[in-house]
């Protein structure tokens, strides 16, 4: 089976409390190698710069993703964040920014699934439709879409809703601030009620707190495993590309999530693109958070 990630490939500069350290990361990274690391063919739909290292195509070729000349910008240095993590506090300042996606870029075929995740609007609602018409299941984290950047490129996040996007989708995840930013309310699952009219499939993670749900008219809650975090850099992306892998061959999306969450948690102890490399012990705990998830609420 194959998947697409679209959204860009970006060079971070992650400062944690005790050390720096400069990593490749977005979404095509994360999500992308770890749908690749459980055997499904990954292509990237994304953009880099000159400046990206030929070391790290190499890299992420040998690994299962294939960059190709037509991502790579001949006027736009590659996207850059910075991430800066103070305490339990994290701010995200975005550097540089790459040219948008295109829609020549998107390969002529079709696939199994599509990751639809951009991290500075740089997907328009015609490249989506593209990517769209040629997934069979479309799954959305519009963290890109949400994302302000002030004068210092911090990033904030501000309303966004676009029928276009949303309503093409067949799931979303989102957390609890990006759910404000699309539905106008904070509270979980107002925010996925207010959803059910547009997506059957959705989910909204709180932190250490627990998640919720969506799919069909029945809103779940699962727990969400407490664990030590060292590095939260890339871990929605690591949620995104397990809960896709775990649905493509499942079809149980709360099931899926609950793979998701447990991936996710358990990469919060490894540093940048080390959380690809996921412990045995997710399957196992991803069956504890399954057995306790139960319906809080129907819609």
């Amino acid at each position: 089976m194959n998947v697409l990630v679209a959204g860009f490939i970006t060079i971070d500069r992650i400062e944690l409390n005790l050390r720096q350290i400069t990593s490749i990361g977005g979404p095509p990274c994360y999500s992308g190698l770890l749908c690749a690391r459980f055997g499904f063919d990954v292509t990237p739909l994304t953009k880099i710069g000159a400046d990206f290292p030929d070391e790290q195509i190499v890299w992420l070729a040998r690994n299962g993703l294939q960059l190709r000349a037509i991502d790579r910008s001949s006027t736009k240095k590659t996207t850059r964040f910075k991430l800066v993590n103070k305490g339990e506090e994290r701010s995200l300042y975005l550097v540089e920014r790459c040219e948008d996606l295109t829609k020549d870029q998107v390969p002529d075929r079709n696939f199994d699934a599509a990751l639809v995740s951009p991290l500075a609007h740089e997907i328009s609602v015609p490249v989506f439709e593209e990517v769209r018409k040629r997934s069979d299941f479309c799954f959305l984290d519009p963290q890109g879409f949400v994302r302000m950047f002030d004068s210092s490129g911090k990033v904030f996040i501000d309303s966004w809703s676009d029928d276009r996007v949303l309503g093409g989708v067949d799931a979303l995840k989102m957390d609890l601030e990006e759910a404000n930013a699309l539905t106008g309310t904070s509270d979980g699952k107002a925010a996925l009620a207010k959803l059910s009219k547009k997506v059957r499939k959705a989910v909204v993670t709180r932190g250490s707190n627990s998640a919720l749900v969506l799919e069909g008219n029945k809103i779940s809650e699962v727990e969400v495993p407490k664990v030590k975090v060292v590095d939260s850099t890339g871990a929605g992306d690591i949620f995104a590309g397990a809960l896709i892998s775990c649905f493509l061959r499942s079809r149980d999306f709360l099931w899926s999530c609950c793979f998701g969450i447990a991936a996710s948690s358990l990469s919060l102890n490894c540093i940048a693109l080390g959380k690809i490399d996921l412990p045995r012990s997710v399957d196992q705990q991803a069956r504890k958070l399954y057995a306790g998830a139960s319906t809080v609420e129907t819609v």
